[in-house]
């Protein structure tokens, strides 16, 4: 079926008249008639009883008139949902995120994101970063906000999203939340709140190295993979944690931030996407993440 001949079709069926059809579709009364046949025939069956006096509908014509303006209007939306795609006004995006994106501008971009762009179906999902540059290669997802960390991502696109410092958290009542600045070294000795190796190995390692140029090993008493949960367990009195300075901004109760000075990496995070997408939706966010962060 073509949408032509459904468009034929309809006007004759709710007209009853070969010539006011063709009035309304501004054609000729006999191309009408000659694409009516055509069509009856590709289909196989009559859709018109028809004589020199009156036009009638078969049953199957009956039939088709029931489908016809559903099949119209999802042609209709179809095209429409194509040009928003092609335009980036519509379509779904799906975006990666870690757990710790939800501390920076990310909200507020995708907020904005949102109100510019309703139409645009916006997957969020929450994942590791290893997971994430595996998805976006293989286009499970469109695009992702990650920690970088001597990470190959040559194949790639990236842009710095956000970059800021660690903070030492330890309970209200520790001796060191008295202290200005913590440097590393002073926490041998301590408990730690620390994540586990598998979610960020080569950070993890870094961390180990860090610790042991300030002679020592950590003791790591408890796991925690995110870092709320870091600062709930400090604040039950389990350890120390070492945690995104942004965590201070929630103020949690029972836990003193502080700042920590030594040899340690820096949190960076970045948008990463692949750099033939196709996808205008992708640039759009794209910009929307420069324009915040300009």
């Amino acid at each position: 079926m073509e949408t032509r001949q459904l468009k034929y079709f309809l006007a004759v069926a709710e007209e009853l008249h070969f010539g006011r059809a063709a009035k309304r579709l501004f054609i000729s009364q006999p191309p009408l008639s000659q694409q009516i046949k055509k069509f009856e025939d590709e289909l196989g069956v009559k859709l018109f009883q028809r004589n020199k006096r009156s036009v009638a509908l078969t049953a199957a014509g009956v039939s088709l008139l029931r489908d016809v303006p559903g099949i119209l209007r999802a042609i209709d939306r179809a095209n429409a949902n194509l040009l928003d795609a092609a335009t980036g006004q519509g379509g779904q995006f799906t975006l990666g995120y870690i757990g710790p994106a939800l501390e920076t501008p990310l909200a507020d971009i995708i907020r904005e994101y949102k109100g510019q762009y309703p139409a645009v179906r916006l997957d969020l999902r929450e994942m590791f970063t290893n997971d994430q540059l595996k998805a976006v290669r293989s286009g499970d997802i469109d695009a992702g906000i990650v920690r970088l960390f001597r990470h190959d991502v040559s194949d790639l696109d990236c842009e710095l999203f956000h970059r800021e410092s660690y903070a030492l958290v330890v309970p209200e009542d520790h001796y060191l939340a008295e202290s200005a600045v913590v440097d590393v070294s002073e926490l041998a000795g301590e408990q730690f709140i620390f994540f586990p190796r598998e979610s960020h190995p080569r950070l993890y390692d870094e961390w180990m190295r860090v610790f042991s140029e300030a002679g020592f090993v950590p003791d790591v008493v408890q796991e925690a993979t995110r870092k709320s949960a870091t600062v709930a367990l400090v604040a039950a009195n389990m350890g120390i944690g070492i945690v995104p300075e942004s965590m201070a901004r929630i103020k949690p109760q029972g836990v003193v931030f502080k700042r920590l000075s030594g040899d340690f990496p820096v949190i960076e995070m970045y948008l990463i996407h692949r750099s033939t997408n196709g996808f205008p939706a992708v640039d759009n966010f794209i910009a929307a993440v420069r324009q915040n962060l300009a």
